[in-house]
């Protein structure tokens, strides 16, 4: 990360050091640029100092967070090919900024699954190295599905998860891939075909306890509880219940996100419940299971805690309140999945509550599509769309399936309505190649290009909601959903790689380059396999 004072350098002198910057970095360095100065090329896709402007213009391009994740496969790191043009401004784009070097890699004890990467921002942020070793088994079509592109995709999962698992490094892709492994492999322990009674059974999410292990093997455990039989799990989770203070931190490094860590709330709880078995513990080298109930109550801690606007929504951003439509898949079904478990119907109504609260901020009441972020990059973005509308199905099936139902009827109405809208909105947005523009309602050709990311996740949404409220659906939007469900397995090739995606890190807009095939997409990969395991379950 390059030090903060660079803005103030003249010009001349910066261009200097982001070049050598450049020479002396590896090409598996993800490294993120401020558009304001620099417009850059990509292999496959040139991109004019005009073209970069235009995209980048009022956009909040930045990375995710505060740092550039170290270690990354070279098949998730952009390609620059060369500085197109400088200009003289001397304002930075803060998370650009904050995304720069400041200082090469800390070396790690050998057998770490985690790179450390220190920031001007932040201690130490931590990133990710996939698991090797796990298996991603073949799975059986639904019977009444019969168009091709259904069969295609159901034979491609495992290939589909693999590269999943091989490119997820950053806490919104863990957490968004634990989750689509429990909906394909152990549905029974997702909100959607939730069974209270399979903690017991005897089919154990092997990779997914694997992942959390190992995604938070770096986690300060100064201060835990250790076992402790006469107390209750759930008792760990809130303050004026648990028996062992908290302790207020995030459950892996969000690289500035307050919400992304808490999509990791899932998983991470699944090794409290699953580590009461002895065996298990043993075999996996699990903590006792009230450390684990413990870290999820500091996660929840450390969010409620967190920056919140004055109507009380919960900020995406640590250093500040700031929503995105990413928040929608990362908080609020995390709350309703710890509702559904230990039966609490105020984490229940607090996801739908604050779900609503998020959407009131972000949709755009004149197209009823979702803004991206509404203070930096108010456009109408696929993927944030995708986040918003399979956020809010987690959420409905967790309160669908619990005992809380009627309790909080209205709010589910108020939800199912405004989502019934958007699903419609956006249908009619489909294009010539029947993908959702990456950007909505744009004349730049460059950010309307068909996504096929929040193009899968948008049509997985749908295919939920037929099962949850399919009063609000039509044979219309379920034709458009099937459409859209054929081009995106059309841009999956035969070795189960999703292309066609937008850049997941923004690094230099988050924007689709059609002809980079080594651009590939954690959340996109598995954005197709919820599609797949969606319309399943719907059974058309």
């Amino acid at each position: 990360m390059l030090p903060s004072f660079l803005s103030f350098i003249p010009s001349f002198f910066a261009t200097h050091i982001l070049f050598f910057a450049f020479t002396c970095l590896t090409q598996t360095h993800a490294y993120p640029h401020n558009p304001q100065d620099v417009a850059l090329t990509r292999k496959g896709s040139d991109l004019s100092h005009e073209a970069a402007q235009s995209i980048m213009t009022n956009s909040g391009s930045e990375l995710r967070g505060s740092s550039a994740a170290w270690n990354q496969p070279s098949s998730a790191s952009a390609t620059v090919s060369k500085i197109a043009s400088v200009t003289s401004s001397s304002t930075i784009n803060e998370r650009a900024n904050n995304a720069m070097f400041t200082s090469p890699p800390a070396t790690v004890a050998n057998g770490s699954s985690l790179t450390e990467t220190l920031t001007s921002s932040t201690p130490v942020t931590t990133s990710f190295t996939p698991v090797s070793g796990l298996a991603f088994p073949s799975i059986v079509a639904s019977p009444s599905i019969i168009a091709s592109s259904y069969k295609t995709l159901t034979s491609l999962i495992p290939s589909i998860l693999s590269n999943a698992n091989s490119i997820a490094v950053h806490s919104w892709e863990i957490g968004a891939f634990t989750e689509t492994l429990l909906e394909v492999y152990y549905p029974k322990l997702s909100p959607f075909e939730w069974d209270a009674n399979a903690f017991d059974g005897e089919d154990i999410p092997w990779s997914v306890l694997k992942i959390a292990t190992d995604a938070i093997s770096h986690y300060n455990w100064t201060g835990a509880p250790g076992q402790d039989f006469s107390k209750s799990l759930q008792d760990y989770l809130f303050p004026d219940t648990t028996p062992h203070a908290h302790v207020s931190q995030a459950l892996v490094g969000g690289d500035g996100a307050l919400g992304d860590p808490v999509s990791l709330i899932p998983a991470v709880w699944l090794l409290a419940k699953f580590a009461k078995q002895n065996d298990l513990r043993d075999k996996l080298g699990l903590r006792c299971p009230e450390d684990y109930a413990w870290a999820v109550g500091n996660q929840l801690d450390y969010l409620f805690n967190g920056p919140t606007s004055d109507n009380g929504t919960i900020s995406q951003r640590e250093a500040r309140f700031e929503v995105w439509s990413d928040m929608g898949y990362m908080i609020t079904p995390s709350l309703a999945y710890l509702g559904l478990d230990i039966s609490d119907d105020s984490l229940l109504k607090k996801a739908l509550e604050q779900f609503i609260l998020e959407s009131s901020a972000m949709l755009d009441t004149d197209q009823l599509i979702y803004q991206h972020i509404p203070a930096t990059d108010a456009r109408l973005w696929a993927t944030g769309n995708g986040w918003m509308t399979y956020g809010l199905m987690r959420n409905l099936a967790s309160v669908k399936t619990s005992p809380f139902a009627e309790d909080l009827s209205s709010l589910k109405f108020e939800a199912e309505q405004t989502i019934a809208g958007v699903f419609k909105a956006l249908f009619d947005q489909l294009g010539e190649d029947s993908l959702l523009p990456d950007y909505m309602l744009q004349d730049n050709s460059t950010l309307a290009l068909g996504d096929t990311a929040g193009t899968a996740l948008t049509v997985a949404a749908y295919y939920r909601f037929l099962e949850i409220a399919p009063h609000l659906t039509s044979q219309d939007m379920t034709a458009k959903a099937e459409k859209a469900f054929d081009g995106v397995v059309a841009k999956i090739d035969d070795n189960g790689w999703v292309t066609h995606c937008v850049d997941p890190m923004g690094t230099y807009g988050w924007v689709v380059y059609p002809e980079d095939y080594s651009l590939h997409s954690p959340e996109g990969q598995a954005f197709a396999a919820k599609m797949w395991k969606a319309r399943t379950d719907a059974g058309y």
